[in-house]
Formats: structure tokens, sequence, C-alpha cells
């Protein structure tokens, strides 16, 4: 009896995080993807040696990048944007990592100083017109797989990977 009320109890919680996923895959119009060992190589290539400011992951998802920018900047706060729960809770607990469930469109970004992202062609247009316009001067944003739609990266590297995605290296003008 203890067994089959266990079960029920193990499939109730499967089905509300699979329900909830899904909610959110749509709320957003893009699920938690996880970004790929070789990718995150090739992110970690990219990255800039100094970064003045914080760092934040837009959409961090399962937290799969939060590895990579520990171990290349141990002594910077660094903040995780994912508005999907079970992700978030996922990169807060086993990922360590600081992470907000807000909207980031609306975050204040004035203190970074890098900003990565895994986010899909409408969201990166987004990005480009909205928050572009408020990082402060310098800022870097490293961004995989989709670019920023009217912008030249400062460099552009390739992962190792079969579909040889592409890892884009951006700095806002200093003005």
């Amino acid at each position: 009896m203890i067994s089959i009320i266990i079960s029920i109890i193990a499939e109730t919680l499967v089905c509300l995080g699979a329900g909830s996923i899904l909610f959110w895959t749509i709320r957003l119009g893009i699920g938690p993807t996880p970004t790929s060992g070789k990718v995150r190589a090739a992110v970690a290539d990219i990255l800039p040696d100094t970064v003045h400011g914080d760092i934040i992951e837009l959409g961090c998802g399962w937290g799969h990048l939060m590895p990579v920018l520990q171990a290349q900047y141990p002594h910077t706060t660094i903040q995780g944007w994912e508005r999907s729960p079970l992700p978030a809770l996922f990169t807060h607990w086993f990922r360590k990592a600081k992470v907000i469930r807000k909207d980031f469109f609306t975050a204040d970004l004035s203190s970074a100083g890098l900003v990565v992202c895994y986010l899909y062609p409408g969201a990166m247009a987004r990005i480009e017109q909205e928050i572009i316009p408020r990082l402060p001067p310098g800022c870097w944003l490293v961004s995989h797989t989709f670019s920023l739609p009217d912008s030249e990266p400062v460099r552009t590297l390739k992962a190792n990977d079969m579909y040889q995605t592409p890892v884009y290296l951006y700095q806002k003008a200093n003005t």
C-alpha cells in the first residue's frame, strides 16, 4: 500500500513538473534548451579575459553555462534570469547560482559587464532594440546559435559540433 501511495505521489510530481515546463514554454515561446558540451567549450574560448561589472545570463534555463561563467570569473557576481520555475530552481540549487525569476526585458542591467544568452531569433531582435541601448558602454554580449540581427560581432567562433554552431561576441561601443 505504501509503495502505491509513493508511486502516485511520484507520478503526480512528474506530471506537475512536465505541465509547468509546457506552460512556460508556450507562454515564453521557447523551452529551457540545454547548451551542449562542445558549444559550452566554444563559449569558454570566446569569453573576454576581463569584465568590468556583473555577469548576467538571460534565460539561463537549466544553468548549463553557469559552470563555464563561474570558472572564468570566480570573483564576479553572476546572475541568471529565468522565468520557468523548475529550471530556475534547478540552476539555483545545483549550479549554486543566483537566479532572478522576472522578465529580463524589464531588468536594470546598468551594472552589467557581460551579458550571455542562448535565445531564439525574435528575442535576439528584442535584445538588440531594447536591452543593448540600456547596457553600459564597453559591456560585452556573448550569444550562441543566434546572432543580433543588425550588429556586427567583434569575434565569431564555430563550435566543434556537427552543426558548427556559431558563438558570437559583441561589445557595446564606448560613447
